[in-house]
């Protein structure tokens, strides 16, 4: 492969098995250039996008692949898919992915093309057209008009709840989510609210933990790592931004699926404990 010779030797630095560009002293890559107005990319500049290193070349796509195909959704650390969040002028729903958004080279990300549907519950699995309905209309429940974000996450919950209680011999799946949803309010905007909708739609979480509760849970640690940030200024766009840079970014994702199962797991002891009287019930744990 030819080198492009763009910066001074040493810009590569090697690690166990890989190499990545060094970083200047403030953190930006060496790779970065001022332009006029903006800050390009050397690499892209001189040889286009498909050269650029993975996680360059992908960002800001989150992509996980399962039998259905690619699924692509945006990390909102970059500042216009956060900002897009705040654009009331469309509904939020999944749709087919444009040539500009997935035409970058080879996709990358979560590959669980071989893996078991998703739970519905402990030991009921889904079909994959009834996971898909679910998630459309979990991203009807999310984004609907006046409603506050708890609220919205509080009736997923509840709703998730209702249709995990379904059993083979009751119908088909895929009817009962339709079911189950078809009371629920039309589909709107709003940035918080949309943000929620869209790690609803990030269905790796789906494949990491316990099927449909966890990725409900990872909608809650979303919004109360939200809330967080949003404490220290104010600022909700930026709080997006750091949210999904913790979450998205800096967390791992398998381990993060674990801990939101574990802890779901507590609570329900906890509260099988509370209606026994207290009393250690056999079974449980």
């Amino acid at each position: 492969m030819e080198r492009l010779h763009l910066v001074p030797l040493g810009a590569f630095r090697d690690g166990a098995d890989v190499s990545f560009a060094a970083r200047r002293a403030d953190g930006a890559c060496v790779f970065l250039e001022a332009g006029n107005e903006r800050v390009l990319c050397g690499i892209h500049r001189a040889a286009g996008q498909q050269t650029l290193p993975a996680a360059c070349r992908m960002f800001p796509r989150v992509a996980l692949r399962d039998s259905r195909g690619w699924t692509v959704t945006l990390s909102h650390f970059c500042p216009t898919a956060a900002s897009l969040l705040f654009e009331d002028d469309e509904d939020v729903q999944i749709v087919d992915a444009p040539a500009s958004l997935i035409d970058v080279g080879p996709l990358e990300g979560l590959d669980a093309a071989d893996a078991i549907p998703p739970l519905l519950r402990d030991g009921v699995l889904m079909d994959l057209e009834s996971f898909s309905e679910w998630e459309s209309h979990a991203i009807r429940v999310l984004t609907a008009r006046g409603c506050t974000p708890e609220a919205s996450v509080s009736r997923l919950e509840e709703l998730t709840d209702e249709l995990a209680g379904w059993s083979p011999g009751e119908g088909e799946l895929i009817d009962r989510v339709r079911t189950v949803f078809m009371s629920e309010r039309p589909p709107c905007g709003g940035g918080l609210q949309a943000c929620s909708a869209d790690a609803a739609a990030a269905g790796s979480r789906a494949y990491q933990g316990r099927g449909l509760r966890t990725i409900v849970r990872y909608v809650r640690a979303c919004l109360d790592v939200f809330r967080i940030e949003l404490a220290r200024d104010g600022d909700a766009l930026e709080a997006i931004r750091r949210s999904d840079y913790l979450i998205v970014h800096e967390s791992d994702s398998q381990q993060l699926a674990a801990s939101i199962d574990g802890l779901a797991r507590r609570e329900a002891r906890g509260a099988r404990r509370e209606a026994g009287g207290g009393r250690r019930e056999a079974g449980f744990d």
